[in-house]
């Protein structure tokens, strides 16, 4: 389990590329269980609160996406109970129908610090 921020960060892009693979279910371990959490992904949907927040993550996963996410210059600040990381992701493979995909996106996301362990409250992306 992360215990630092940027072990965190790597858990978080771990989970997303499993996401983007078909599975979004290694999420429910990266981000907190309160319901207080939000998500403004690049589809645009704001999502509030765990059960709105997984249910477009279900979405997502079920898109067929094959490729990869990484995240490229990320940078942290934190204290001793909230974080945030901000970096561009960076997202290149193929769509269910053939089509190629390569997109940067900045994105934030905002940790809080659960029972000693980095956990997801919000993450935002967009594009430039």
């Amino acid at each position: 389990m992360p215990t630092t921020l940027s072990e965190a960060a790597d858990a978080f892009y771990a989970a997303g590329n499993q996401m983007l693979a078909g599975d979004c279910a290694p999420y429910a371990t990266i981000w907190s269980e309160g319901d207080d959490i939000s998500h403004l992904g690049p589809t645009g949907a704001l999502c509030m609160g765990r059960t709105a927040v997984f249910e477009q993550f279900a979405r997502e996963s079920g898109m067929g996406f094959e490729g990869t996410l990484v995240a490229d210059d990320r940078r942290f600040v934190e204290s001793a109970e909230m974080g945030y990381m901000v970096c561009m992701e960076r997202t290149s493979g193929m769509t269910k129908a053939g089509e190629a995909i390569q997109i940067d996106i900045r994105a934030t996301t905002i940790f809080r610090k659960e029972d000693g362990r980095w956990r997801v409250v919000h993450h935002h992306t967009d594009r430039f």
